[in-house]
């Protein structure tokens, strides 16, 4: 009588089989983790650095629209300072067209916010008779430095220079901080 054998995988070669795809999946789980850490921290990055260029460019342009930094405006009482930025802008007509009336302005004020000192605001006062929306609104978040630097005191300024530090944390808990400065030359100066 012939006996057969059985063809199939011993239980030393099954371990090695499992062995080797143990460690071939670690190495792709490490190679996958490693590439997603690189990407949270370049994600964080790019996001403070946007963050910080959009308010940056909605200040510098608003600043080149205005007639003049105030020395102060407003009540409760807002003063131009290294941290708080008050702009002064001709009011606007019904057609949303800017009008010198020679007494009365709008104001724009730009500083941190006083509850929450990583926010930073941007406050819209109108003038009587102006159609500009009165606003309170965040420009950016995650401010860990706001400074204003000007060529001359208020109301001689004719350059302002803004400088924005954001500071973001990363899934893993690094912290990325993005610092950029930009000046902008007031129009009618």
């Amino acid at each position: 009588m012939v006996s057969r054998m059985k063809k199939g995988l011993s239980l030393v070669e099954l371990l090695t089989a499992m062995a080797i795809l143990s460690f071939v999946g670690i190495l792709v789980a490490s190679v996958y983790f490693t590439h997603f850490k690189i990407f949270s921290y370049q994600s964080s990055s790019i996001d403070a650095a946007t963050q910080n260029k959009l308010a940056l460019d909605e200040i510098i342009n608003q600043v080149r629209e205005s007639q003049g930094v105030a020395v102060s405006c407003c009540s409760p009482v807002e003063t131009t300072s290294a941290s708080v930025l008050v702009l002064q802008l001709w009011p606007l007509d019904a057609t949303s067209a800017p009008f010198d009336n020679g007494t009365n302005y709008d104001y724009i004020i730009y500083k941190r916010d006083t509850t929450d000192n990583t926010k930073f605001i941007k406050k819209i006062v109108p003038s009587a008779g102006s159609t500009r929306s009165a606003s309170n609104k965040i420009i950016a978040i995650n401010i860990s430095n706001l400074s204003f630097n000007y060529d001359a005191a208020a109301p001689s300024t004719a350059v302002v220079t803004v400088t924005i530090d954001t500071a973001v944390k990363s899934t893993f808990g690094k912290t990325y901080t993005v610092s950029q400065s930009e000046k902008a030359m007031l129009r009618n100066k």
